[in-house]
């Protein structure tokens, strides 16, 4: 699987509306919606979103790894 690193610039804006401008991004960019989403394990509040399985990892608290499941 081969993901898109989004990195968070603003740690103060809602993690949600980071969340969906990463997914949206996405789905601009490839042409595909994503349907995974790696976080890290140290980020509260990570919101629910249809269709898109979310997964603690070790990755810093400002990045986001996107990516289609196949």
């Amino acid at each position: 699987m081969t993901y898109m690193l989004w990195q968070i610039l603003d740690m103060k804006a809602p993690l949600s509306a980071n969340i969906l401008q990463a997914l949206d991004y996405h789905t601009k960019k490839y042409g595909t919606h994503p349907n995974i989403l790696e976080h890290s394990k140290h980020l509260s509040g990570v919101p629910n979103v249809d269709g898109v399985e979310f997964m603690p990892v070790s990755v810093p608290k400002n990045i986001l790894l996107i990516g289609v499941k196949i």
